[in-house]
């Protein structure tokens, strides 16, 4: 007679200390912010001051993601305004068109990398954009 042999069960391995961030949704709801501007107005203002004073109290990762959304805020108003006076030489079309692409492009790499951060992982940082918030 054929003996079965039933695999043995294997304890579960212990909790490791790179799991997914508890709140990543929620943080990475500051950079859908800028998607959301374009339907409600001043979503890309009001979604991160909302987490960096509610969720963002307790939860650091969320407060860090607040905080850059911010800054990307900051610099786009201000490039905006600088690139609009340039347009008077010409030069400022070509860059409005080009901020545009970047407050188009980079927050949705950053809502992703976001939702898919581990505890481990260091928060997403804007390329070239300076940060007042600190």
């Amino acid at each position: 007679m054929a003996k079965i042999s039933v695999p043995n069960e294997q304890e579960p391995s212990p909790p490791s200390s790179s799991g997914v961030q508890p709140n990543a949704a929620v943080a990475s709801l500051a950079h859908w912010s800028f998607l959301i501007g374009y339907v409600i107005p001043f979503a890309s203002l009001i979604i991160p001051l909302v987490l960096l004073n509610t969720t963002g109290k307790e939860d650091e990762f969320v407060r860090a993601n607040a905080k850059e959304a911010l800054n990307l805020f900051i610099f786009s108003v201000i490039g905006f305004i600088v690139f609009g006076l340039l347009c008077i030489v010409l030069i400022g079309i070509p860059l409005i068109i080009a901020l545009a692409i970047y407050i188009l492009v980079f927050p949705i790499i950053a809502a992703v990398q976001t939702m898919s951060s581990e505890m481990d992982s260091k928060v997403y940082q804007y390329p070239l954009i300076f940060r007042l918030i600190n």
